[in-house]
């Protein structure tokens, strides 16, 4: 009996530490590539990982984040996000949280990120063992440079990385769909 328990044990913790990871179709990835090559895709964001510093803690302890959500994870569903690739164009409206540096509106009307202008340094990676697409650009909001670094995963999911000189990075997660 004792031999059977730990035998169950043993196969679960290897099924376990298997089945973390799935490797993706042949398929799934030339349907991403395709996506990629066209430049037309559009990513919605469901978290957003803003930076936890000193400020962020504060607002944590005031109580002002919304239910379901902290300062490190700030849940993005039911906000308007987007961030679309036609072509050699860029728009995006994303919603912003962390701390701002300087240059910023005294009204508060330049707190999110929004863009529609034209690319600038793009450019893509193909991991082939992972099946990943990474594509990195910059964009110029009507303020500052914008440097983008987005995963995209055969499972249509994605990272963005964002970073500007006048705000702290930021990183979100979502889904990648064709326009």
């Amino acid at each position: 009996m004792k031999h059977r328990v730990y035998l169950l044990i043993i196969s679960l913790v290897v099924l376990a530490c298997g089945s973390g990871k799935t490797a993706a179709s042949p398929e799934q990835i030339q349907k991403l590539q395709r996506l990629v090559d066209a430049k037309d895709f559009e990513i919605i964001s469901d978290m957003a990982y803003p930076q936890n510093t000193s400020a962020m803690s504060a607002l944590q302890n005031s109580g002002l984040i919304q239910p379901g959500s902290n300062v490190n994870q700030i849940n993005l569903i039911g906000n308007v996000n987007y961030l679309k690739i036609q072509g050699d164009s860029i728009f995006a409206e994303l919603p912003y949280f962390g701390e701002r540096q300087m240059n910023a509106d005294y009204n508060g009307s330049d707190s999110s990120i929004s863009i529609a202008n034209v690319l600038q340094n793009y450019t893509v990676d193909t991991d082939e063992k992972e099946g990943s697409i990474t594509v990195n650009f910059n964009a110029k909001t009507q303020r500052e440079l914008l440097r983008f670094n987005i995963i995209l995963y055969p499972n249509f999911k994605s990272s963005m990385f964002l970073n500007g000189p006048t705000r702290q990075p930021i990183r979100y997660t979502g889904r990648v769909n064709a326009l």
